[in-house]
């Protein structure tokens, strides 16, 4: 798969350069104070970052994004702000990105929402950690993003408050999303403070 890295340059993201077009999704809601990101483990995202490089993919749309997390490692890498979009429905979270990472374009809303697939259509990759696993549709929003470009995403491996299923071993991966995605690798990633059951799966897929 061929992969024009000027292609952003020349399609300027059309949501965020035309104001107002974005309002109705945060109408009636009150100015949310921006905190700080809270501490994390850089490591998943290392390990899901050197799986893009493995395809060459320098530009990626962020689904869940939380704070923003991602972006630190894209910058020490020396990615630039027209590389990347972050997505997530969570508005504190979505503030405290766009306080930690100015220049670096972050959108509040749904996923599904047509206007933002539109957005993050464009993008070269997809990246969704910490997300799959928390959705009831999973298999269903994943059969919806455009074929042939690649994924990569992580699953607990063992259960977390918000997550809706739990996937221990490879082969349940495999099992479940197979019949839509062509599995490229099934990674593993542990916390150097936890133990293996508490690990996560990284996932380099593309739709068939």
């Amino acid at each position: 798969m061929s992969f024009n890295p000027n292609h952003l340059l020349n399609h300027p993201a059309s949501i965020l350069n035309r104001p107002g077009l974005m309002a109705g999704l945060d109408n009636g809601r009150e100015e949310t104070k921006a905190e700080p990101p809270p501490p994390f483990d850089p490591g998943l995202y290392n390990n899901a970052y050197g799986r893009l490089g493995l395809l060459g993919i320098d530009n990626v749309a962020d689904l869940g994004c939380g704070a923003g997390n991602f972006v630190s490692v894209m910058t020490t890498k020396g990615m630039r702000p027209e590389m990347y979009v972050g997505v997530d429905l969570n508005h504190r979270s979505v503030s405290t990105a766009k306080a930690a990472y100015p220049g670096w374009k972050f959108i509040y809303g749904d996923m599904r929402d047509p206007r933002i697939r539109a957005e993050y259509d464009r993008y070269g990759a997809f990246l969704m950690l910490n997300l799959i696993d928390t959705l009831e549709d999973d298999l269903d929003f994943l059969a919806s993003l455009p074929s042939e470009k690649p994924l990569v995403f992580s699953l607990a491996r063992s259960e977390r408050p918000e997550t809706c299923l739990v996937m221990p071993e490879s082969n349940d991966i495999r099992d479940r999303y197979s019949p839509i995605l062509n599995i490229k690798g099934v990674g593993r990633y542990y916390h150097p403070d936890t133990d293996e059951r508490q690990g996560w799966f990284v996932v380099l897929a593309s739709r068939w």
